[in-house]
């Protein structure tokens, strides 16, 4: 395994947007409101292909000889009553067969880097409750809780 990382493009939008239907795939478990097949769809064709438009957005693949394995997709979060300039990690995943095995640590450092070099100070990220694991991997690359997001049925 020799993992590689690379700014993303325009060429890569039906790339991102497999590796982002591997994430929903995973999230169902912890979300019955998600509509699986978004990442695939039109929705999500558009929204991939405004993430790599846009020069404010950090969006990085990780290749395992050539293969795509993994990303990150990073945004500025518009946050005006705090006084840090947020970049939120909006997606980021890797595929089954490559979890626990470091990827996802190097994307979230070259992200760090990146919002660092960009005048970012702080990162954000929200998880599912649930999803213990991912809690774990952000915990360990440094995010603490700040708030708990709640929703009800109506």
């Amino acid at each position: 395994m020799s993992i590689s990382l690379r700014r993303a493009i325009i060429d890569d939008l039906s790339t991102l947007q497999q590796l982002n239907n591997e994430v929903f795939i995973d999230n169902e478990k912890y979300d019955d409101d998600l509509v699986m097949g978004w990442a695939t769809s039109e929705l999500g064709k558009n929204y991939f292909s405004r993430i790599l438009k846009n020069e404010r957005v950090f969006c990085c693949i990780a290749e395992d000889g050539g293969k795509a394995v993994g990303y990150i997709a990073c945004v500025p979060k518009e946050m005006s009553y705090k006084k840090s300039k947020y970049l939120e990690v909006e997606n980021m995943g890797v595929i089954p067969e490559y979890r626990s095995k470091g990827i996802g640590a190097m994307l979230m450092e070259n992200a760090k880097k990146w919002a660092k070099e960009n005048g970012y100070q702080k990162l954000f990220v929200n998880s599912y409750f649930k999803n213990q694991k991912a809690i774990d991997f952000y915990k360990r690359n440094g995010f603490e809780e700040i708030d708990i997001s709640l929703e009800v049925k109506i």
